[in-house]
């Protein structure tokens, strides 16, 4: 078979590469946040600083006992996978092989960004039903100073506009 007779890859669309691209950072952020929330917990100290990215607000209005609860909840579930730091190295190698190959083939790229999607959202399920199961063990009178203090972080948010005297928190800003 000569050089001209080989079979050439079609070229890949753009649309279809900054998709590629967009989901490849999307993931690394929440792959990053969550191996953040994984270091912070086992550190022991601090809010729940991985998580905080997403939940800021609600973090930040937990008492540190509820943070520590929380934090021990998620650290003692089995459920709950703990990649090491080899399985993560190897995850990220594995990635920037994907994004090296030629030709490019968009289907190691997506099988690898859905394992880290899947851990991501298995980690993500983990933390809300610890954050649940923390406000349910909550006294009615703990849940609504909770509320309060949330309430208190919504409106020091940056950002916040409303002129109209409303001081409710809104998240539909």
């Amino acid at each position: 078979m000569t050089d001209s007779d080989k079979p050439v890859a079609a070229p890949m669309r753009r649309s279809l590469r900054f998709l590629l691209i967009g989901s490849l950072a999307l993931n690394l952020l929440v792959f990053g946040v969550l191996a953040g929330a994984m270091v912070a917990a086992r550190g022991g100290g601090g809010p729940l600083r991985g998580i905080d990215l997403a939940l800021g607000p609600v973090v930040a209005a937990l008492e540190e006992t509820d943070r520590r609860a929380i934090r021990a909840d998620l650290h003692n579930r089995e459920a709950l996978p703990r990649p090491s730091r080899r399985d993560r190295e190897a995850a990220m190698e594995n990635l920037v092989a994907a994004l090296r190959r030629e030709p490019f083939e968009p289907a190691p790229l997506s099988s690898l960004l859905d394992s880290l999607r899947a851990r991501a959202e298995a980690a993500q399920a983990a933390g809300q039903e610890a954050l649940i199961a923390r406000i349910v063990a909550m006294t009615p009178q703990a849940r609504n100073a909770f509320a309060d203090r949330l309430e208190a972080e919504l409106r020091a948010m940056p950002g916040d506009r409303r002129t109209d005297g409303d001081s409710s928190p809104s998240l539909g800003d």
